[in-house]
C-alpha cells in the first residue's frame, strides 16, 4: 500500500511507521490523457450516436427538441467552479446564478431549488443556457456504470458561445449523463450535470482545430469505381465512417496498406477524434 499512496499515515485504524523520504522535490508531471473507454462496441455504438443526435439539436437554435431525449421525471443540474486567479479569465457570469457547487453553496433549500425537476423544467433551463457550438473532435466519453436498465457515461470536451456578451469565449465542460433503455434502441436521460469552467490556454489553441466532416451516407460521387471500391474496404477495416476513410486515403494518395499502416499508428497514439467513427 506504501508504494502507491507513500504519504499513508493511518490503515484501518493503526498508525503505520513513518514514512522514509528524501529532501528531493518530487515530479510534478502529470500522466498523459487517455482516450474514451467503451466496455463494447455496441455501447461505443449507442452512446456516440446519442451524442450526435444530442449535440446537434443542443447546438441549434432552439432546444425544445431535446424534450425527447429526457425521462418525464428528469433531474438536472448546473456548477461552475469558485472564481480563482485572473477576474477577466473568469467571466462565467451567465452560469453564476444557476451553479450549485455544493462546496460554496450551503443553504439546503437553494440546493434544492436549483435541482431542475421533470422534463419540461430541464429542457426550459437548458433553453436559458447560452447558446454554444460543440468542438465534437474534442470529446472524451467514459462509461462509468451499465446494466441492463440503467448507463452512465461522462462526456469531456470544448465548446464556444455563439452569441450575447461571451461570444466566441472557449469554454470546457465535464457532463454526466445517466440513462435508460428507450424506444428504437436509443437512450433516455434520467440525470444531467453539467459542469462548465473556462478553457486552459492549452484546450484554447487546440479548439476546433480539426473542422468536423460535413454528415453524408455515401461517397462522393466524383470518385472512381477503384476509389470507391478502396474507400468502402477502408471504411469497413478500420471502424471509420466514410468521410474520414475517405481523408486518410487522400491524404496517402490512396495507397492502402500505407493508409491502414498510419491509421494504426494514430490509434494508438489516440489521435483519432470519436467523430471518425460516428456512422
Amino acid at each position: 500500500m506504501r508504494e502507491r499512496f507513500p504519504m499513508l499515515l493511518r490503515l484501518d485504524g493503526h498508525t503505520l511507521p513513518p514514512p522514509i523520504a528524501f529532501d528531493v522535490e518530487a515530479p510534478t508531471t502529470l500522466p498523459p490523457c487517455k482516450g474514451s473507454y467503451f466496455p463494447s462496441d455496441d455501447i461505443k455504438a449507442l452512446v456516440l450516436r446519442f451524442l450526435q443526435q444530442y449535440y446537434s439539436v443542443y447546438d441549434s437554435e432552439d432546444r425544445q427538441g431535446l424534450l425527447d431525449a429526457y425521462h418525464d421525471g428528469a433531474c438536472c443540474s448546473l456548477c461552475i467552479p469558485a472564481p480563482v486567479g485572473n477576474p477577466a479569465r473568469n467571466n462565467l457570469s451567465e452560469y453564476f446564478k444557476d451553479s450549485r457547487n455544493v462546496k460554496k453553496l450551503k443553504d439546503p433549500a437553494m440546493r434544492f431549488k436549483l435541482l431542475k425537476h421533470t422534463r419540461l423544467n430541464v429542457v426550459a433551463f437548458l433553453n436559458e443556457l447560452p447558446k454554444t457550438l460543440h468542438d465534437t473532435n474534442s470529446f472524451v466519453v467514459d462509461i462509468c456504470a451499465q446494466t441492463n436498465m440503467l448507463l452512465s457515461f461522462v462526456v469531456h470536451g470544448i465548446f464556444k458561445e455563439v452569441d450575447g456578451k461571451s461570444q466566441d469565449e472557449v469554454r470546457a465542460f465535464t457532463r454526466m449523463f445517466i440513462a435508460v433503455p428507450a424506444g428504437n434502441a436509443g437512450l433516455c436521460i434520467v440525470n444531467d450535470e453539467l459542469f462548465v469552467r473556462n478553457a486552459t490556454t492549452e484546450e484554447i489553441r487546440k479548439a476546433f482545430a480539426t473542422p468536423a466532416p460535413t454528415p453524408s451516407s455515401s461517397p462522393v460521387p466524383t470518385l472512381t469505381a477503384t476509389h470507391q471500391e478502396l474507400l468502402q474496404a477502408f471504411s469497413l477495416q478500420s471502424g471509420m465512417n466514410l468521410e474520414w476513410s475517405q481523408k486518410c486515403l487522400q491524404d496517402n494518395d490512396w495507397d492502402f496498406p500505407r493508409a491502414a499502416q498510419i491509421f494504426t499508428q494514430l490509434k494508438a497514439e489516440g489521435k483519432i477524434p470519436e467523430v471518425a467513427f460516428m456512422k
